[in-house]
């Protein structure tokens, strides 16, 4: 049984992260009221904490992609923003606001994701070539796809209400998407700890050499990782659909810096090894507060994009002194 010292030792990274969200919380606060002149609690009131857990979710969302791809030694996926905006555009169209249609898109859009996960990873994991390059382009080549599908032509189509409900409803004053998000993360948790496939994710992330001579079919299991991450993302673009209410040709690809930063805000080792995808989803609301504030303060996208590269890079530089350190 952990006494409370080996409890704090063993969650660390999860309660810096609890910290930067009640600190970044107060001091907004305290600069929107004092500096802004703005009515107390204008930035810390339940309602106000709800729509940022609310738009902290899609970051969660896609930070789960790359936990999952990080978790097997350090590989990221930079294609799943315009994986998600690829299904986003195909599914839109096939639900055309019908529920009866709704299946057949969510498996298009799992399809979608799925098969160019399948490329990452065998690209990766079988050639031997760079994550970062390989999502890269193939990202790129998906930008590529949807400009030359959506050329001269509107991307029709609406979510279904089902669709509506999940993603930019509420029940009572919780955001349905977010109860959907504490479910998933229940799930995941239990899928990293608990499954054979999630204990030898980590474990071929933490050590590959011992995971090899212990028979684990590394390749595979890196190219599972990237499979899985297109389908969440495919999955991702029929969420972004329901809260919008439409689809764009960009609208899954501003995602892709603020999920990064969320794993690593979240206190995921970038080597690989880790899961915890509750600190990832801690690094979102983090994240999402800062962009509130520097929204309030008339920073709009400049500060918001300036801030997660600093914080992208002071947390990096934190993680290597710190194994320097040991």
């Amino acid at each position: 049984m952990m006494n409370s010292k080996n409890i704090l030792l063993k969650y660390k990274k999860t309660f810096i992260a609890l910290l930067l969200i009640v600190l970044t919380f107060v001091v907004g606060e305290l600069i929107m009221v004092g500096v802004k002149g703005a009515d107390p609690g204008s930035f810390l009131s339940v309602n106000q904490v709800l729509i940022t857990i609310k738009l902290a979710t899609f970051i969660s969302l896609f930070g789960l992609c790359e936990m999952i791809v990080i978790s097997t030694g350090g590989d990221m996926d930079l294609s799943v923003g315009w994986i998600a905006t690829l299904a986003a555009i195909f599914s839109t169209r096939i639900m055309d606001g019908k529920n009866q249609n709704l299946l057949i898109a969510i498996l298009i859009a799992i399809g979608v994701g799925a098969a160019f996960g399948l490329l990452n990873g065998l690209l990766v994991s079988y050639a031997k070539l760079p994550s970062l390059v390989v999502t890269l382009a193939m990202g790129n080549i998906i930008q590529g796809l949807i400009n030359a599908y959506t050329t001269g032509i509107h991307i029709s189509g609406e979510p279904s209400p089902i669709v509506k409900k999940l993603a930019a409803k509420y029940t009572g004053i919780v955001p349905n998407i977010v109860t959907i998000l504490l479910i998933l993360c229940i799930i995941v948790i239990i899928i990293i700890y608990k499954t054979k496939i999630g204990v030898k994710l980590l474990s071929i992330g933490s050590n590959p050499n011992t995971a090899y001579l212990s028979g684990l079919n590394i390749k595979l299991i890196r190219m599972i990782a990237f499979i899985a991450s297109g389908a969440i993302a495919g999955i991702i673009g029929i969420l972004l659909v329901g809260n919008a209410g439409t689809a764009y040709k960009d609208m899954g690809s501003n995602y892709l810096m603020p999920g990064i930063v969320a794993v690593v805000v979240g206190g995921v080792s970038v080597k690989g090894g880790e899961g915890n995808y509750f600190a990832v989803i801690l690094g979102a609301i983090v994240l999402q507060t800062l962009t509130n504030l520097f929204v309030s303060l008339g920073w709009g996208d400049a500060g918001k994009w300036t801030g997660y590269g600093l914080i992208l890079i002071l947390m990096l530089i934190t993680y290597v002194r710190n194994k320097r350190s040991r």
